[in-house]
Formats: C-alpha cells, sequence, structure tokens
C-alpha cells in the first residue's frame, strides 16, 4: 500500500470514528482520545488530516450532509402540481425521511446535539440543512396563502408545519410512552404525514382568508430581524 493510499484509509477510519462519538455524546462529550481509539490513529494524524477537533467535527458534519442529499431531492415537489399537493408531498417526504428505515441516523444525532449544544459548525449545519428544506416549503406557502401575504407569515407559517414534523423524531421517547406510538412504523408514517398536512393546510387557508394584517408581526422582532440582516 502507497503512503497516499495510507493516509486516505487513515483520513475515512477517523471519520467514521469521528461520527460515532460525535453522535452517540456531541461536540463536547466527545474527545480525541476516544475518537482515535476507535479509528485507530493517533493524535498526530488528527492534527495532520483535520488539524484540531473543530475542524474534524465540521468535516464529520458536512459528510454527514452531503450523505443524506439525496432525501433532500426527493422532498421536492412537481412544479406542475397545485399548491395544496405540493405541501401534501413534502410533508409526506419530509416524515419519511425523519422517521423512515432510510433516514439519515448519524445526521438527525448530530443535529439534535447541535440544537441543544450549538457549536461554530452550527452556521453549516443551517446553510446545508435546514435552509434547503425553508427554499423548499416557503415557496409552496406563500403560494397558498397568496400575494398578499407577509414574509413573515410565510416564515411564521412554514415553521409550524416543520414543528409539527420533527416533533415526532425529537419527542420520539416522549410520543411512545403518552401514546403508544411507534413513530418508524411505515403505517404509521402516513398516518402522521396525512394529519400533518391536513392540519397545516387548515390553518394555513384560515390565515389567507384573514388577510395580510390577520396576525402583525410585533416590532421588536421586526427590528431585531432588521439589526440581524445589518450585523451579516
Amino acid at each position: 500500500m502507497s503512503r497516499d493510499q495510507d493516509g486516505l484509509e487513515t483520513r475515512d477510519r477517523l471519520l467514521a470514528a469521528a461520527t460515532e462519538v460525535f453522535a452517540e455524546v456531541g461536540y463536547r462529550g466527545a474527545t480525541l482520545r476516544e475518537i482515535c481509539r476507535r479509528g485507530s490513529a493517533n493524535i498526530a494524524a488528527v492534527n495532520y488530516h483535520f488539524r484540531d477537533k473543530e475542524q474534524l467535527y465540521a468535516a464529520v458534519l458536512e459528510q454527514a450532509v452531503v450523505a443524506a442529499g439525496g432525501g433532500l431531492a426527493q422532498i421536492e415537489p412537481d412544479p406542475a402540481d397545485s399548491p395544496a399537493r405540493k405541501l401534501r408531498h413534502f410533508v409526506h417526504q419530509f416524515l419519511h425521511n425523519l422517521l423512515g428505515v432510510d433516514r439519515p441516523v448519524q445526521l438527525l444525532r448530530l443535529m439534535a446535539h447541535e440544537l441543544v449544544e450549538p457549536t461554530s459548525a452550527l452556521g453549516l449545519a443551517v446553510e446545508k440543512a435546514a435552509r434547503p428544506l425553508q427554499e423548499i416549503l416557503n415557496p409552496i406557502i406563500a403560494e397558498l396563502l397568496g400575494p398578499a401575504a407577509a414574509p413573515a407569515l410565510v416564515r411564521d407559517c412554514a415553521a409550524s408545519v416543520l414543528s409539527q414534523c420533527v416533533l415526532y423524531h425529537h419527542s420520539e421517547a416522549v410520543v411512545r410512552r403518552l401514546d403508544r406510538l411507534d413513530v418508524h412504523d411505515p403505517a404509521t408514517i402516513e398516518y402522521l404525514a396525512e394529519h400533518v398536512f391536513r392540519f397545516s393546510l387548515g390553518g394555513i387557508q384560515t390565515m389567507a382568508r384573514g388577510g395580510p394584517s390577520a396576525v402583525a408581526e410585533p416590532e421588536t422582532a421586526r427590528r431585531s430581524r432588521s439589526n440581524g440582516r445589518k450585523r451579516s
């Protein structure tokens, strides 16, 4: 085996080991010693291939996002469909991606840790995982609300749809105990997806009938968002 091949194998072993450890205990709970032990490597190899723990974590997160990229393509609706059919497709595919047998388990675990204890890699997670979802869902919501809808209303309706979906992933243990639901059962996923779709569609249609000023965004929220854009 050549030196380059050996180096690539070491890098791959470290990435695989780091993915396991970070997914299990999060960034702050992970140690390079444990990662190196599982990856049959030493600290010098981490320094050589990734520079430090922070860069190794960023590489793990990016690799997990790329590996899950196929699921994002499935969520894209048919442009020819009606807004309601687009929303139904989005909800069903998103829930299957979160709960189905082919769900990106490692990425979901990494994101769960990132939400509880954000790291410097949060920006990468937002841009590569969260924003693409938003860019698919927001236009669907905007179509359903109509051209007079304020951007804040589009944003908040999209957040409500996503929140219903991710509840069954983030609160799986609670849902199992409260409602005896196996959220990974295919029939249950279909049932939950149809409920989320119908509930969301009804809520969005009600908001649309209320007109653009049905719910006014607080001035403090507008100022905070405006200040955030200026800082970025």
